[in-house]
């Protein structure tokens, strides 16, 4: 298959690049600078991932976008991934392709609800910008035809764990008072969804499993 990377240059991101590459998809990852570092293999586009003409023309040919972009500061870039979303929504109109895997976070919208009580007071105090910003993103990607699915990890973390539960949001009743997911298991989850065309317009809640 081939994938448009949004967020390439991310630790996560070059984690599903590489993890795509090695089972003998094709990646074109669209980055801000000529010259960044991702895998050589990668076919890369200069541009910006908020531009719906750059996205589209990244797109065409390929099955699917991933996006695995992150925020680094929600002050200088309150409204990131949401622009990002919308240009990527109208991308499709030209570009044909309709198959959209998305990294979000658990915290975010109805899922805030579920958080315990250690780590919700953080979702409504710390990331609560990086969030809103997230959950606004989700309003238009649910009101559009796409073919979308969005990943929700715990707090993202650096080890080798390479086991992890799955759940539809709806379904998850219980979780771990301070939920993690590896970088590991985001972009394997990332990986099968886009190719097996899993968890279609659905939630998807990924936690490292014990």
């Amino acid at each position: 298959m081939k994938f448009l990377v949004l967020g390439g240059t991310g630790r996560t991101g070059a984690l599903f690049v590489k993890k795509a590459l090695d089972e003998g998809h094709e990646v074109t990852a669209v980055v801000r600078r000529a010259g960044s570092s991702v895998d050589p293999r990668a076919h890369l586009v200069t541009g910006d991932v908020t531009d719906a003409a750059v996205i589209a023309k990244a797109a065409h040919g390929h099955d699917a976008i991933i996006s695995t972009l992150g925020v680094k500061s929600a002050g200088e870039t309150p409204t990131l991934i949401t622009d990002m979303v919308r240009a990527v929504i109208e991308s499709a109109k030209t570009s044909g392709v309709d198959r959209f895997v998305l990294l979000s976070a658990f915290g975010v919208g109805d899922s805030l609800a579920k958080a315990s009580f250690l780590v919700g007071p953080l979702f409504r105090t710390m990331l609560r910008k990086t969030y809103a910003d997230k959950a606004a993103s989700e309003v238009l990607l649910k009101a559009s035809g796409l073919k979308w699915t969005l990943e929700y990890p715990g707090a993202l973390n650096n080890g080798d764990s390479t086991r992890y539960s799955t759940a539809v949001l709806e379904d998850v009743k219980k979780t771990p008072i301070f939920p993690s997911t590896s970088r590991t298991n985001v972009a394997e989850f990332l990986l099968r969804a886009a190719v097996g065309d899993a968890f279609i317009r659905q939630i998807a809640v990924v936690f490292d499993a014990k």
